[in-house]
């Protein structure tokens, strides 16, 4: 009996959940890009200010926002500093002869980006949501002070000097502990023996 009952409660649950297959990444229409805020492709410039501008969708509007700050985020930890690598390859082979051969030519790039910065003081300049369909479309201008991005490159610059400072001492010390270790040695050896 327990186990029709599982039956029909799963039967209840699968009628009562929609399916749907809403597209989470849609083409932008005409509409969409007509209605761009004026700030998303011409983002402002204030030498106080750094900006990074980022659009995003989801079928929850809260999450159609978080996903664009995080994208405008992460826009100005690269504007800071990015660790980019790349690589190319190319392979170009001709089989066959005359007018029966053939060319086959093959192209790969490959990018990576890597960033790591800490924000801080970023925040929203600018906000706006626009529903498209069965989604959200949130656009977000994101700030950060430059002032805060210099504190943070200053204090960065001190840890490290502080880090080199104490790993050289440590060194310097060893290097004397092992100046002391071979005199004892040496003296050793040149003592006379008893």
């Amino acid at each position: 009996m327990k186990r029709l009952d599982l039956l029909i409660l799963a039967a209840i649950v699968a009628c009562g959940t929609p399916a749907t297959n809403t597209d989470l990444t849609p083409r932008a229409s005409r509409e969409v890009v007509a209605a761009l805020p004026m700030w998303f492709n011409n983002p402002p410039t204030d030498s106080n200010y750094v900006f990074g501008a980022a659009s995003a969708t989801s079928r929850d509007l809260q999450l159609a926002v978080n996903k664009a700050q995080t994208a405008g985020r992460n826009d100005i930890a690269q504007q800071l500093e990015t660790r980019f690598s790349s690589m190319a390859r190319r392979f170009q082979e001709e089989v066959g002869i005359g007018d029966d051969s053939e060319l086959l030519d093959q192209f790969t790039q490959v990018y990576r980006s890597v960033t790591d910065q800490m924000l801080i003081g970023s925040r929203v300049r600018e906000q706006q949501v626009q529903p498209e369909g069965q989604i959200y479309r949130a656009y977000v201008l994101m700030e950060m002070p430059i002032g805060a991005v210099s504190e943070a490159l200053l204090e960065r610059i001190r840890g490290r000097e502080n880090m080199y400072t104490r790993f050289r001492a440590a060194e310097a010390f060893s290097d004397l502990e092992s100046e002391v270790e071979n005199y004892q040695v040496w003296k050793n050896a040149m003592a006379p023996q008893q």
